[in-house]
């Protein structure tokens, strides 16, 4: 008789690791932002990254995306807005899905 398993629940974490500045409390992989900020080619490069990681997670369905960093903040509408539709595209996603952004307030308008 076949065995089946029960996968948990599959999450995407999305890393962008640039700030205004570097704070002298925060340990995670960040940088200063020096110069402009590079949107177009990190995005591009999560989805070069997201379509080889397709086959390992085929059919399974994405519960959440937390966005993190760094200031994610600091990218643009239009950038976090193509990333997210390159991920529903790729992956099935519940309806229901959670995505959470980490912000910084003083990044947002």
């Amino acid at each position: 008789m076949p065995k089946f398993t029960c996968l948990p629940p599959l999450s995407l974490y999305i890393h962008f690791p640039w700030c205004i500045k570097k704070c002298p409390y925060c340990d995670f992989n960040s940088h200063a932002l020096l110069g402009e900020l590079p949107q177009t080619r990190y995005i591009n490069a999560l989805l070069q990254d997201l379509e080889k990681t397709i086959p390992q997670v085929w059919s399974r369905r994405i519960h959440n995306i937390f966005l993190g960093g760094g200031t994610p903040s600091l990218f643009a509408a239009s950038e976090v807005k193509k990333l997210l539709h390159s991920i529903h595209a790729y992956f099935p996603s519940r309806p229901d899905m959670e995505i959470t952004m980490e912000m910084n307030p003083g990044s947002l308008s």
